[in-house]
């Protein structure tokens, strides 16, 4: 499989790249990992951590797909494209995508599935100093690459 065999199968497209372009995506994800230390500095979430350390891979992911001058199409999955492009630049022999993946999926759950890693389907909140529980009304998002992995997942308020 190559870029071109991606591109005829509509998941790239070719697009001419430039320096600047490529200089703001890494400039970009620098930042994104200076906020990921200072999460860490400040011990915020992990769910903030991840989101932050995610985004800088990401980012830096497409920086590189850019680079070779093309572009993950819009409509679905872009975040795994992106990832699994890496085979074509820097990770050739698959030893950082399944990792990074994982991270992928982790963050998916976290901001789509769950609303954040500490709940689940059996979640009690605290509301004025009494317990409850509530579950949604519609119910959570499913991530984007597979089915629900939970139904009617608590919230906490």
């Amino acid at each position: 499989m190559t870029l071109e065999n991606w591109v005829r199968n509509s998941w790239l497209e070719k697009r001419a790249s430039h320096a600047a372009e490529i200089g703001r995506l890494l400039a970009l994800a620098d930042g994104r990992l200076e906020d990921y230390q200072r999460a860490i500095a400040g011990k915020l979430s992990a769910d903030v951590q991840l989101a932050l350390a995610y985004d800088a891979i990401r980012i830096s992911a497409t920086a590189a797909l850019r680079a070779a001058g093309y572009r993950v199409v819009r409509g679905g999955s872009e975040h795994y494209r992106t990832i699994e492009a890496l085979e074509f630049s820097i990770d050739p022999q698959k030893k950082l995508i399944p990792t990074l993946d994982k991270l992928r999926k982790k963050r998916n759950i976290g901001s789509y599935d769950d609303f954040s890693s500490g709940f689940g389907a059996s979640s009690v909140i605290v509301v004025d100093g009494k317990q409850a529980s509530r579950t949604p009304k519609y119910p959570a998002p499913r991530p984007r690459d597979g089915p629900p992995r939970h139904q009617n997942t608590a919230v906490a308020l």
